[in-house]
């Protein structure tokens, strides 16, 4: 059991309440090591260190010059941003559009850095740090009677227990901001999200909405829980206003039974295959066709009245 020390979050998972303590001494101390025996594992086994990764990334074009340039314009655009919405001083629907635009903005910069860091935990300093969080978490996190909630790194990092597993994302997640000195409610403090909460434009969720409270997108539409288009009454739409299922797969019009090629209504499609009267038509004769027939002579024709 790691020892008690000062406790920096508290949270509940399946009705059960967990705490997630500092780390001490002895644990900073045997994280180091997990540290320094993972990344001579991983040197051994031939790993690249972060900056030979970088380079094989640029030489195989995963993150090249091109990618660096948008990444450095798009952290310009958004700090001149920033500075536009807290000088104040324009309207307030532009400023709402700003502010829109800078989230945007955030999310294509997260796209390109998410890009950047996948491979990059793939270094051998990557996966060394990667192990010294996990043995770190492993070790603060307790359960109610102050016992460690999982015995090891290998039980942690299985998913075979759902419960379990559950526990592990909210607890990495939580002491994932204490490990990186992030603050739980960063998103919230953003420039844009304080100036769109700040003027009823976000939910408590930051999610857009209307004047009447209603989850909108990007463009004002009326969109539900999972962002699928919806009308006034909530129903499934597509982008043009039709009605849709409520699996939204498929369209939900009222259905009119089909015709058939006399313009009758068809009720079931055996109604199809029911025989129906032949037509009848009117057959005309015609005289066979061949060589004309011989004219008598007189004495033939005398000789037949006789």
């Amino acid at each position: 059991m790691a020892k008690q020390s000062k406790t920096v979050d508290e949270f509940q998972s399946g009705g059960k309440n967990y705490t997630i303590i500092r780390p001490n001494s002895k644990i900073n101390e045997d994280a180091g090591m997990e540290y320094n025996r993972t990344l001579s594992k991983v040197l051994k086994n031939e790993g690249l260190l972060r900056e030979a990764l970088g380079k094989y990334m640029t030489e195989q074009g995963v993150w090249d010059d091109s990618k660096e340039t948008q990444h450095r314009s798009l952290l310009i655009e958004l700090n001149e941003a920033e500075k536009k919405l807290s000088k104040g001083g324009i309207k307030l629907s532009e400023a709402r559009e700003l502010a829109i635009n800078m989230k945007a903005i955030r999310w294509q910069l997260n796209i390109l850095t998410a890009e950047k860091n996948q491979l990059d935990v793939n270094s051998a300093q990557g996966q060394a740090e990667q192990a010294r969080f996990n043995y770190m978490m492993v070790n603060c996190l307790l359960d109610e009677q102050g016992e460690q909630v999982f015995s090891s790194v290998h039980e942690y990092l299985d998913n075979t227990n759902e419960d379990l597993s559950e526990v592990a994302n909210q607890a990495a997640e939580r002491f994932g901001n204490l490990y990186w000195g992030l603050d739980s409610e960063y998103e919230k403090k953003l420039p844009e999200n304080e100036f769109l909460t700040h003027w009823n434009f976000v939910d408590e969720s930051l999610n857009l909405i209307d004047k009447q409270g209603r989850r909108i997108n990007l463009e004002g539409d009326l969109i539900d829980e999972e962002g699928r288009l919806v009308d006034e009454e909530g129903n499934l739409i597509d982008s043009e206003g039709n009605p849709l299922s409520e699996d939204g797969v498929s369209y939900s019009f009222d259905t009119k039974p089909f015709l058939d090629d006399d313009g009758n209504e068809i009720t079931s499609p055996s109604a199809t295959t029911e025989e129906k009267p032949a037509k009848t038509k009117k057959v005309e004769t015609k005289s066979k066709r061949g060589r004309p027939a011989k004219k008598k002579t007189e004495a033939e024709a005398v000789k037949a009245e006789a």
